[in-house]
């Protein structure tokens, strides 16, 4: 996989749209807490960070 590759996979996690599970606000990257009720966002981030790291790694296993 070239790194162009690896760029677009993580720019598209990026768009991936997150919802506090809380109040269901969008959140935005780089949020630790939700912007409208506080609600700590650490689990979203670790997940998402998971899904991202898998991505990656399915990418690898297709070239």
């Amino acid at each position: 996989m070239s790194q162009d590759q690896e760029i677009l996979v993580a720019l598209s996690s990026l768009a991936e749209v997150q919802e506090c599970p809380n109040c269901s606000t969008r959140i935005r990257y780089g949020d630790l807490d939700c912007p409208h009720c506080g609600y700590d966002l650490d689990d979203q981030q670790h997940a998402w960070a998971e899904r991202l790291i898998e991505r990656l790694r399915e990418a690898r296993e297709e070239v």
